[in-house]
C-alpha cells in the first residue's frame, strides 16, 4: 500500500499562488472553458518567442498526444518541470527549443536561440517607461548574443585572440553545454524572465539583469541600445548593477572638456562610452571616482569594452596598473586629457583635452585589448558617461548636514599641481578647519 501511495504522489512544482496565476492565463486562452485549443496556445507563445519555438514548446506539453485541445489541468501539470524543474529539466527545455537534444547542439542553433531569448527579454524591458530611451536593432542583438555566448563558442580563448573571427562551426555536446550553463547564470535568468512573462507564474523582475536609470534629462539621448546595457551591466561588479545615473553626454552638455571634468570627477565608478567618426562604439569602466592628477589611478576591476560593430570585454591582464588617467594643467609636461590603459602617448583609449580628438592604441597590455577603433586617431562624434550604483552622500552622519569641502577638494587642478610638486600629503595641512573642529 505504501509503494502504491508513493507511486500516486504527484510532485508539485508551483506554489498555490503560482498555480492560480498560471490558471488565470490559461482561462483567458480557453475563454472560460476547461480546455485550450492548441492553436491558441501556440499563438500565445509565438507572441513571446517565435512560431518555430512555440510549436516545439506545445509539443512538449502534448507529450506525443495527437489532439487539437488540451485540458487546462494537463497544461498546468506539464508546465511544472519545464518552468520550475531541476537544472537538467531546464537544459532539456533549452536544447529542445533551440533544436538540439541529448546528443548536443550545433553552434548556429544555440546562437539563434539566444538571439530570440534576448530579443524577447528586451521587448519586455523596453515596454516599461524608465527604459524606453534604450532601443535595440537586430544587429546589436546579434552582437550581444554572441558576446554572451563567448565562453561556449570560443572555449579557452580570450576576446582579443578571437577578435574578428567567426564562431567555430562545431557541435557542442550535452556535457559541454551543461557545464557552460552552470557557470553563466545570466543565460538562465534571461530564459526564466521570458517564460515568467509568457505564462505569468511569477511577476517579471524588470531589474533582474538591467539597471534602473536615474537622473535622466527630459529626452534621453543615449548612444547605448538596450542590448548593450544588458551586456555591460552584467559585466560589472554586482554591487554596481542596480542603478545607472546619467551624468554626461555631448548632446546634453556640449563639447567642453572642463564641463566634462566637472560632471565626471568624484562621481564614483563610471561607464564611459565613445562613438568615433565611423560609428564605432567603445569605452571603458572606471572602478573608482575620476580625479584630476598626473598619475595613473584605478584598480584591476577596470576594463575596456567594444560595442559596435563587435561586442566584447577586455579585462585587466595584471601586466601593469595603468588603469585610469585624468589630467588638465596648462603648464604641465604630462598629457592633458583622459586615458585608460597603455601608457603615456599610447593609451588603450585616449580623449584629448582638445575635446573631440582622441586616439586608440594598436594593442593595450593593460587590458589585452585589440584596437577599439580602426582609426588610431579619433574624431569623436559623441561621448556619454553613466555613474554606477547608488549616489554616495557627502554628509555628517550625526547631524545629517552636508560637510563643508576644503578648497583643495573643490579645485582638482590645485590638487593635481600639488601631486606634481610631491606635496600630496603635506597639502592636507593646508585644509580649512571644519566649523566643529576643536583646538
Amino acid at each position: 500500500m505504501g509503494a502504491e501511495s508513493s507511486k500516486n504522489m504527484r510532485k508539485e512544482y508551483f506554489s498555490g499562488e503560482e498555480r492560480q496565476r498560471i490558471l488565470h492565463t490559461i482561462q483567458k486562452l480557453s475563454k472560460g472553458g476547461d480546455v485550450v485549443a492548441v492553436a491558441s496556445l501556440e499563438k500565445h507563445i509565438t507572441n513571446h518567442l517565435n512560431a518555430e519555438m512555440a510549436t516545439k514548446f506545445v509539443g512538449l506539453l502534448l507529450k506525443g498526444k495527437n489532439t487539437s485541445t488540451l485540458p487546462s489541468s494537463m497544461i498546468l501539470d506539464n508546465l511544472g518541470p519545464l518552468l520550475k524543474g531541476t537544472m537538467d529539466e531546464h537544459i532539456f527545455l533549452t536544447l529542445t527549443l533551440a533544436g538540439g537534444g541529448q546528443e548536443g547542439i550545433e553552434y548556429d542553433r544555440i546562437i539563434k536561440y539566444t538571439e530570440v531569448i534576448v530579443c524577447a527579454y528586451l521587448r519586455i524591458i523596453t515596454s516599461q517607461s524608465g527604459y524606453k530611451g534604450w532601443k535595440s536593432s537586430e544587429s546589436t542583438v546579434q552582437q550581444v548574443s554572441q558576446a554572451l555566448l563567448h565562453d561556449l563558442l570560443y572555449a579557452g580563448g580570450s576576446h582579443k585572440e578571437v577578435w574578428g573571427k567567426p564562431p567555430p562551426r562545431v557541435r557542442f555536446s550535452y556535457d559541454d553545454f551543461e557545464k557552460w550553463c552552470l557557470g553563466h547564470s545570466i543565460f538562465t535568468t534571461l530564459e526564466t524572465e521570458v517564460f515568467k512573462h509568457c505564462f505569468a507564474f511569477s511577476p517579471t523582475d524588470y531589474t533582474a539583469l538591467m539597471p534602473l536609470p536615474t537622473h535622466l534629462p527630459k529626452t534621453l539621448p543615449s548612444m547605448l541600445s538596450a542590448a548593450h546595457v544588458l551586456f555591460l551591466n552584467n559585466s560589472l561588479p554586482p554591487l554596481l548593477q542596480s542603478e545607472w545615473r546619467f551624468i554626461f553626454s555631448t548632446v546634453t552638455h556640449g563639447w567642453s572638456f572642463s564641463i566634462f571634468m566637472k560632471q565626471v570627477v568624484k562621481k564614483g565608478p563610471t561607464l564611459l562610452i565613445v562613438e568615433d567618426q565611423s560609428g564605432n562604439k567603445f569605452g571603458g569602466f572606471a572602478s573608482v571616482s575620476w580625479e584630476v592628477r598626473p598619475q595613473f589611478q584605478g584598480t584591476p576591476e577596470c576594463f575596456l569594452f567594444a560595442l559596435e560593430p563587435q561586442t566584447g570585454i577586455f579585462h585587466s591582464t595584471g601586466y601593469n596598473s595603468n588603469f585610469m588617467y585624468l589630467n588638465y594643467l596648462e603648464k604641465n609636461t604630462m598629457p592633458n586629457g583622459l586615458g585608460m590603459g597603455g601608457r603615456e602617448e599610447l593609451f588603450g583609449l585616449w580623449l584629448d583635452y582638445d575635446f573631440g580628438k582622441g586616439s586608440v592604441a594598436p594593442s593595450c597590455t593593460t587590458f589585452r585589448s585589440p584596437p577599439l577603433s580602426p582609426h588610431q586617431q579619433l574624431e569623436v562624434r559623441g561621448i556619454e558617461v553613466w555613474a554606477l550604483g547608488p549616489e554616495e552622500e557627502d554628509s555628517d552622519e550625526e547631524e545629517g548636514t552636508r560637510k563643508k569641502k576644503s578648497a583643495l577638494d573643490s579645485n582638482p587642478e590645485a590638487r593635481a599641481l600639488l601631486d606634481i610638486m610631491g606635496k600630496t600629503r603635506a597639502s592636507d595641512g593646508y585644509r580649512e578647519k571644519s566649523e566643529d573642529a576643536t583646538d
